[in-house]
């Protein structure tokens, strides 16, 4: 008839270690931020703020600077960051992708490219193929500018290009816009072909 009595102890004793691990207040909390870390929290950030300015400009001020924002911006301004190479030497992949971008030719496609697209939509309506002429045209002088000097071949990728031009010009019903977008592309590859430089060649004027 004592049988039982072993399991009701250990049943109450099991009770009992179950209360004391997870009772009310036994559960472990993180602690909080003491005054001295919040402290060194708050000194980790910088000193100084950001005042827009009457201009609008947003500069930042540090700690008894006492310059109006328009001064800030003045001295940002007379002292620009370096030109790239100065902090470190340029490797020789980036002097010869600079000297490429600086060819009248990449200039040329730098300034066209974005008139071929539009050529593309004032014919895509009418002569789809045509279009896609015109698009094809602008990765073609893209892909012969990635070319070094002795790759590129600038007289006949302007040629092409004119020839382009000149087909358009006949297949279609020239409207104000199209026609002075032509006429800029062809002025532009001339400059091209001078030696002048394609980037003082007025851009046609806005749509009519």
């Amino acid at each position: 008839m004592n049988k039982w009595i072993p399991y009701v102890i250990a049943a109450a004793l099991g009770l009992g270690v179950a209360l004391l691990a997870f009772g009310p207040g036994m559960r472990s909390s993180a602690k909080p931020a003491t005054p001295e870390k919040a402290e060194q929290d708050a000194d980790k950030k910088p000193s100084g703020t950001k005042d827009f300015g009457d201009k609008g400009f947003a500069v930042f001020r540090e700690e008894g600077d006492t310059r109006t924002s328009e001064e800030v911006v003045a001295d940002a301004r007379a002292n620009p960051p370096p030109p790239p190479g100065t902090l470190r030497p340029q490797n020789k992949a980036e002097i010869e992708h600079a000297a490429r971008l600086a060819r009248p030719f990449n200039q040329h496609y730098a300034y066209v490219a974005s008139f071929w697209g539009r050529t593309a939509q004032l014919v895509g309506g009418a002569d789809p193929a045509l279009a896609k002429e015109c698009s094809a045209m602008s990765r073609y002088l893209r892909d012969q500018g990635n070319l070094d000097d002795d790759g590129i071949d600038i007289a006949g990728t302007i040629e092409k290009e004119k020839a382009l031009v000149a087909k358009v010009r006949g297949a279609s019903d020239a409207s104000d816009e199209l026609t002075g977008v032509l006429d800029y592309i062809e002025a532009s590859g001339k400059a091209v072909i001078d030696g002048q430089d394609p980037t003082t060649v007025p851009k046609p004027s806005a749509r009519k």
